[in-house]
């Protein structure tokens, strides 16, 4: 009897490990806050609609906002997705930046690197601030600098 329990016990437990090891982990919430903090300074605040998160610590959501208020920044998508070992969000579908200095950046895509406090895209731009608009290919915002520029075909349109 006792070399049956063993055995039945051992089989119990090998298919036991076999399937956590065939299972993913995943977290998955609606209406997520995360506010990020240093020195007791409120530094960045993500609000995420839907929200999952998967074992690697990579997520991915929609209805994604992210605010600096330090640096004057707000950024909104209908998308988005973090690649926790780069350290990057890429925004995707409806990305709306709106900058203090700089106006509101309209584009389908956005990449945001929040260590280096940089944002690229190279896709389709419209930069609008009060009197005029600016259409182009790609962005370069280097947050800390304060470096702004559309990479390549810039067209401005100034209102007088």
């Amino acid at each position: 009897m006792g070399k049956f329990i063993k055995v039945l016990s051992g089989i119990i437990l090998f298919f036991f490990m076999l399937s956590s090891y065939s299972f993913s982990f995943k977290v998955i919430s609606h209406n997520l806050e995360y506010a990020f903090y240093k020195k007791n300074k409120l530094i960045w605040s993500f609000k995420i609609k839907d929200f999952i998160q998967k074992e690697n610590g990579d997520f991915e959501g929609k209805g994604v906002y992210i605010t600096n208020k330090e640096k004057g920044l707000k950024i909104w998508a209908d998308r988005g997705f973090y690649k926790k070992n780069e350290d990057k969000f890429l925004l995707r579908k409806n990305v709306h930046l709106i900058t203090f200095q700089y106006g509101e950046v309209y584009t389908e895509e956005l990449l945001f690197f929040p260590e280096k406090n940089l944002i690229l895209t190279d896709k389709e731009v419209l930069i609008i601030k009060e009197g005029f608009r600016i259409k182009g290919k790609g962005l370069i915002y280097e947050v800390d600098t304060g470096n702004f520029r559309v990479k390549e075909k810039a067209k401005v349109k100034l209102k007088l």
